[in-house]
């Protein structure tokens, strides 16, 4: 038995206890000192407890001999490439290298920056080459406008800026932009013809920090104009990406700047509509004017968690991901191994003014990294791209024995080829023992709440006036149970007459508490549904499983219950309008109002879960389908049939959230109507005493600890 090479242990500063996670099988646990220095004994070749020793293969810890290793390896390679081939690729179009900023730092030092513009010729060419080159892709390629400024409002830019916006809606491109911000409101009306998927501003700090930094060429300050752009693309509902390029000099302003961000509004937006980005200043081509102020990636993770501390208004502003650490607390897994983190020639291409092709933005414009031309003619230098194409940990020789290898991917490819003659296939090295230990410990608390299992859960004090056997309002039995006591539901194979508690009516029933207590469907689910009406009425997210993972966090909403046979289809309605610009919400509401026609139980005692029928909702809906529609009818009937199927192999007992979340998942596979959604994870297995466990597709990959396994 041998030690897996990519186990990652950090000391956790709260207590004695250790993280231990290995980005190749996707497993996170906590263990004592004791735990650890079994494994270690097992890397020694001692042996240890049966017992133990089984955990860690299970886990991924260890392996029975290198050849298992080895297959694991391919495995999540394979894995990796595949989740590469089905990422939507980025195009980006660069109109002009010219700029009406002259910044303090610019990673386009040395590119010829004249301020001519794309010609329409050159434009008719990109898209003919994107055509030819990218339609068959299974997601639809986006297009990034760069530069130097893409957006200036010239006369002559701000006609080809509309040409390029025109085509792009022509053949159905999303649109985004990488933009300083000076004139954005100046291309809002031009940006509303194409659907826009992001609009990236850049701010430093507040005012007097950023006008520092990034003024005119004269030496005009520009953050009241970049708030204006922001402002700007905010009414307009673009989604918006805010950077800020960090160093010595400006990252204490950070402060100011996020409580200043927060007192606009934006940063209560959801991370759908504003999202922000922290870009560390660095030398990469030139020599920066203040080298002394430049930090390293540890300097500069180091100082920004201890200002988070210091000052939460900064874990607002921005959370920082730890690579891979924040997607852990988010979702409850690690993303998948990384063999490659360099998008170059594989899920990202540069296409500039000239006709000239690179492989993404940091080597675009200079010579040495000309991957060919798309204008006047089409000529590749294939042998290059190649090389790019094949960069990996695999193929990067001094990555194949390190640790780290599949969460550091071999860092950037532009950054390793300017140190090691323009090699791609060398690496650049990520401090990633390092940046996990602050970010393990800059996480520390949702990474205990997380590893807190069901029996790390307090029993509740009883409140006064509380009879033996019943519940405080926030404990899982409250959430699974008797809405009234919280007691066990017992369900009978023969109906019986009963009268609701809540609104006084009789109903014929299988279902009531083993105190007797009953609840009709309707007083079940009040309110919760008004509050999902109203949430999904507010929302511009176009992720089905986003939105159900936010919907199942609200407070109130019970383990399980007939309500989640209108979230589901409601979730879907209001996902698809999103995706397609639609707002009405009449659709949303007769989503909810169909879901409440099927009864509560209904999986066990009529073969149809709420939750499968509440996709053919969701299609019948869309489709605008009736009893006597042809392909509407016949849709709707088998996404419900397929939703139905899937959840069958799981069997039972019910758990309302998985087979929700089963049937969007299945809906979203076989519908067409979504892409790149977002994976669940369950964070509320502790509320469900029936949970599958491990059986459970959702289960998450995180373990309270090794101890007792």
């Amino acid at each position: 038995m041998i030690s897996a090479k990519n186990n990652i242990i950090v000391k956790l500063r709260d207590g004695h206890d250790y993280a231990i996670f290995n980005p190749l099988s996707g497993s996170f646990d906590v263990m004592d000192e004791h735990e650890r220095l079994s494994l270690e004994k097992i890397g020694s070749g001692a042996a240890v407890d049966p017992e133990f020793s089984d955990y860690l293969l299970e886990r991924g810890y260890v392996y029975r001999s290198a050849e298992d290793e080895q297959n694991a390896v391919a495995k999540a390679n394979e894995a990796f490439l595949k989740e590469t081939a089905d990422s939507q690729v980025q195009l980006m179009l660069i109109p002009t290298y010219g700029c009406n900023l002259a910044c303090v730092y610019c990673y386009e030092h040395g590119v010829v920056a004249e301020h001519k513009v794309i010609t329409r010729e050159a434009v008719d060419a990109f898209f003919d080459y994107a055509r030819k080159n990218f339609s068959d892709y299974k997601i639809k390629p986006y297009i990034t406008l760069f530069g130097g400024e893409p957006l200036v409002n010239s006369p002559a830019q701000r006609a080809i800026i509309d040409y390029i916006i025109d085509r792009c809606a022509e053949e159905g491109y999303e649109v985004a932009a990488v933009t300083n911000g000076y004139d954005f409101p100046d291309f809002v009306d031009i940006l509303k013809k194409a659907h826009v998927k992001e609009m990236q501003f850049t701010l430093d700090g507040c005012r007097d920090i950023h006008d520092q930094r990034r003024a005119t060429a004269n030496g005009k300050g520009t953050f009241d104009k970049v708030i204006a752009g922001m402002a700007a693309a905010v009414e307009a509902g673009f989604p918006v990406n805010l950077r800020t390029v960090v160093d010595l000099e400006n990252i204490e302003d950070l402060v100011n700047l996020a409580e200043y961000l927060d007192s606009k509004g934006w940063l209560d937006l959801p991370p759908a509509r504003f999202k922000t980005q922290i870009g560390r200043n660095y030398e990469l081509f030139s020599c920066y004017s203040k080298p002394q102020y430049l930090m390293s990636q540890v300097q500069l993770w180091a100082e920004y968690a201890k200002l988070s501390k210091l000052y939460p208004i900064l874990a607002k502003f921005h959370r920082p991901d730890f690579y891979a650490i924040r997607h852990l607390v988010d979702t409850g897994e690690l993303p998948i191994a990384s063999f490659d983190t360099c998008p170059a020639c594989k899920t990202e291409w540069v296409f500039d003014l000239n006709g000239e092709i690179y492989g993404c933005t940091a080597s675009c414009g200079r010579q040495e990294y000309l991957l060919g031309t798309y204008y006047p003619e089409v000529r590749l230098n294939q042998e290059r791209i190649s090389r790019w194409q094949s960069r990996s940990v695999q193929t990067i020789d001094k990555c194949r024995d390190c640790k780290y290898d599949v969460i550091c991917g071999g860092g950037c490819g532009v950054v390793a080829a300017n140190k090691h003659d323009c090699d791609p296939l060398s690496p650049d090295c990520r401090p990633i023992q390092e940046l996990s230990e602050i970010g393990i410990n800059y996480y520390i608390d949702e990474i205990r709440a997380m590893t807190e299992g069901p029996d790390d859960v307090p029993v509740p004090a009883k409140q006064p006036g509380q009879e033996d056997g019943s519940c405080c309002c926030d404990s899982a039995e409250k959430l699974t149970g008797c809405v009234v006591c919280g007691s066990e539901l017992v369900y009978s194979e023969q109906p019986s007459k009963e009268k609701c508690l809540i609104c006084g009516k009789t109903f014929e029933t299988n279902v009531k508490c083993k105190n007797g207590h009953y609840i009709c469907d309707d007083c079940h689910r009040a309110d919760i549904l008004t509050k999902v009406e109203r949430y999904l009425n507010d929302t511009a997210e176009e992720d089905p499983i986003a939105l159900a993972k936010k919907i199942f966090n609200f407070p109130d909403l019970k383990m399980h219950g007939p309500e989640y046979h209108s979230i589901v289809p409601a979730i879907l309605v209001a996902a698809y309008q999103n995706k397609n610009h639609i707002h009405d919400p009449a659709a949303v509401k007769e989503a909810i109002r169909r879901g409440k026609e099927i009864a509560g139980g209904s999986c066990g005692y009529s073969g149809g879960c709420g939750a499968a029928l509440g996709t053919g909702i969701a299609v019948s809906i869309i489709e605008k389908a009736t009893p006597m529609s042809a392909a509407p009818r016949g849709n709707a009937l088998k996404t419900s049939g397929q939703a139905l199927l899937a959840i069958s192999d799981y069997g039972g007992p019910r758990c309302c959230k998985r087979d929700a979340v089963t049937s969007m998942e299945t809906f979203i596979q076989n519908s067409g109507y979504f892409d790149g959604v977002e994976s669940y994870v369950c964070k509320q297995f502790g509320n469900n005493k029936d949970c599958l466990g491990i059986k459970c597709p959702y289960f998450p990959s995180v373990k309270k600890t090794v101890k007792g396994k």
